[in-house]
């Protein structure tokens, strides 16, 4: 109905320029958020109609059979989908955003965004271990873009809504608004404008309302207490900082990796294959399974042992760079998350094993990797840090996430040299891949 308006007036009010783009935020805020929330509605009754106890993230229950089968068989559906949609609709995710905001005046076509949201949906049901935001990103971006468009708004108004739309869809996809305002400023646009950041608070506000209203507003780790006990941890908490820094470059050179060595492989094969080799490694940890929250829950209440830890580890951090890195149409945000997660359990039980003083809440060290990785990978510390703080609503947290932060940024990109995942995908992309 919004879409409706007079274009005209819209696009030419008499009225102050930031009044009218702020107006905009609340249309790109009300349809991003609807968007966000019905891809994420969509995965989650796949989700409960497929698994056991109706439970979204319950792969583990799953028998050997399923488990192996589910990745395998979403790897060949979408390959065989994929084969028939011509190579410029294939372009998803967040490294598409930037490419289009960089290289096309910020104009996302509205068919990527369709290839993006059932692609993304059929991947992650299926149990690739990638995530929701990377999708749910490109989805806010492109509801943002296609208004601009329809609107007729120029490049500099059209990449405002852009942003407007990435704000939105990670606030309603992990109730983090503050995050998704600096996420969308950080790494999106790049630019802390005051005619761009109050349209893009107001379409985090909107999303998370609307978000709020379908699946709650409970935050996801605000019941957790986190606080430092002793001037020992600091030290546990930057080596936490630095293990994750490691991790990260290693998460991003293999990603680039295999995308290089695989461009001249056929979509259907590369696919077909991602398939294959996750549901191999499931078979030897589900945990790998899908978005993994239920594994973070699980690092947060100490359930596994520091074998399982980093077993997962490997397997996850294997599982996701071959899958994004054959073309599974998902994201990394979450996979980084879950990565960062289980490496920061892992540095807390060794903690309190060898300094028994320093033994602070196991989830702290949890909830500081998770924010480690994604500051890392991303490349996008004030976002990460914002994103743990709004999770857990524990100013406690931002002290040692600040540290973990600085700590594993600056191993992952001045020690490894390693610049953020989206623009070394961005470079990898630039090498001319073989004819299919």
């Amino acid at each position: 109905m919004l879409l409706h308006m007079n274009k005209k007036y819209l696009a030419f009010t008499p009225r102050s320029e930031l009044l009218r783009l702020s107006s905009f935020g609340v249309i790109v805020g009300t349809a991003a958020g609807i968007v966000v929330v019905l891809f994420r509605f969509l995965i989650e009754y796949v989700q409960t109609e497929l698994l056991n106890d109706a439970d979204p993230e319950n792969y583990e229950s799953l028998s050997n059979l399923e488990i192996f089968l589910f990745p395998l068989i979403g790897g060949i559906l979408l390959g065989t989908i994929f084969h028939f949609i011509p190579k410029q609709y294939r372009q998803v995710g967040v490294g598409h955003t930037l490419n289009g905001l960089k290289n096309q005046e910020a104009k996302l076509p509205f068919k990527n965004a369709i290839t993006q949201f059932f692609g993304g949906a059929i991947t992650i049901a299926s149990g690739h271990s990638v995530g929701r935001e990377g999708p749910s990103i490109h989805l806010g971006a492109a509801t943002g873009s296609l208004i601009g468009q329809h609107f007729k708004l120029d490049y500099s108004h059209t990449q405002i809504l852009l942003g407007c739309g990435v704000a939105a869809a990670i606030a309603a996809s992990f109730n983090t608004p503050i995050a998704g305002v600096i996420f969308a400023l950080e790494v999106i646009l790049l630019d802390y404008a005051v005619l761009s950041i109050m349209p893009i608070i107001i379409s985090a506000i909107i999303a998370t309302l609307i978000s709020h209203t379908v699946f709650g507003a409970a935050n996801e780790f605000a019941t957790t207490s986190f606080a430092i006990t002793s001037k020992v941890e600091i030290f546990s908490i930057t080596t936490t900082g630095i293990i994750v820094g490691v991790a990260a470059a290693i998460f991003i050179r293999s990603m680039v990796l295999v995308n290089r060595k695989s461009q001249h492989i056929p979509i259907f094969l590369r696919l077909s294959l991602a398939g294959l080799l996750t549901g191999i490694m499931a078979l030897m940890v589900p945990e790998i399974m899908s978005l993994g929250y239920d594994t973070i829950d699980s690092a947060l209440n100490s359930e596994f042992v520091l074998s399982t830890l980093l077993l997962i580890i490997v397997l996850k951090i294997a599982a996701t760079t071959i899958g994004l890195g054959l073309g599974l149409p998902g994201g990394l945000i979450g996979p980084t998350l879950v990565i960062g997660a289980l490496i920061g359990s892992a540095v807390g039980i060794i903690t309190q094993t060898l300094i028994p003083e320093a033994a602070a809440d196991p989830g702290l060290y949890v909830m500081i990797g998770m924010a480690a990785m994604m500051a890392a990978t991303l490349q996008a510390p004030l976002a990460a840090l914002m994103a743990i703080f709004e999770l857990t609503l524990n100013a406690n947290i931002v002290l040692p996430g600040l540290i973990a932060i600085v700590a594993a940024s600056l191993t992952c990109s001045e020690l490894f040299k390693q610049p953020s995942i989206f623009t070394a995908m961005s470079n990898a992309d630039k090498k001319p891949p073989k004819q299919e």
